[in-house]
């Protein structure tokens, strides 16, 4: 039996993964399946980052916790949920962190989140795209995964740069 590739990636999976990655670990990946599973896990990281700098400028904690959720939700879907041979489907939990309403934060607080105008398109950029992410283990892993990784990255730069000229960086 070979040893999966995917256990060469440096960031560990949680236990369900691991398992899963052991079952299809007969299923060699070839060197773009694996450029193609780096980029999304390091520009996830990215906007999961950008994300997490959002939620650490928030007053109303109810509202960063929303932002932080989204922000594990892209790393989880850039990264662990992205496995060959995987469903391609979110959990309803990824699905509900990710939705567009991360825009509008924790309901019954009477207030928004503390987000500049070119922040939001952004913000739903990222979480719209690592929602995507899990279905290209079901067609095209290296194509669909890089488009919508460098889309991803796309969306973080541009959320960077309306964050650093509004001066909102936390």
């Amino acid at each position: 039996m070979t040893t999966s590739p995917l256990s060469r990636l440096p960031s560990p999976f949680p236990a369900e993964a691991e398992h899963q990655a052991a079952e299809h670990d007969d299923q060699a990946l070839d060197a773009d399946q694996l450029a193609a599973l780096h980029r999304a896990r390091d520009t996830g990281e990215a906007a999961a980052a950008w994300v997490r700098s959002l939620a650490s400028r928030q007053a109303n904690e109810p509202h960063a916790l929303v932002l932080e959720r989204a922000a594990e939700a892209i790393e989880r879907a850039s990264h662990q949920e992205v496995i060959p041979g995987g469903d391609g489907e979110l959990t309803e939990e990824l699905r509900y962190s990710l939705a567009a309403d991360v825009l509008l934060g924790a309901t019954h607080t009477a207030t928004l989140p503390d987000l500049a105008p070119g922040e939001r398109i952004p913000l739903v950029a990222v979480c719209a795209l690592a929602a995507a992410m899990p279905s290209c283990v079901l067609g095209d892993l290296p194509r669909e995964l890089t488009l919508l990784a460098d889309e991803l990255d796309a969306a973080t730069t541009a959320g960077r740069a309306a964050t650093t000229a509004t001066g909102s960086a936390g």
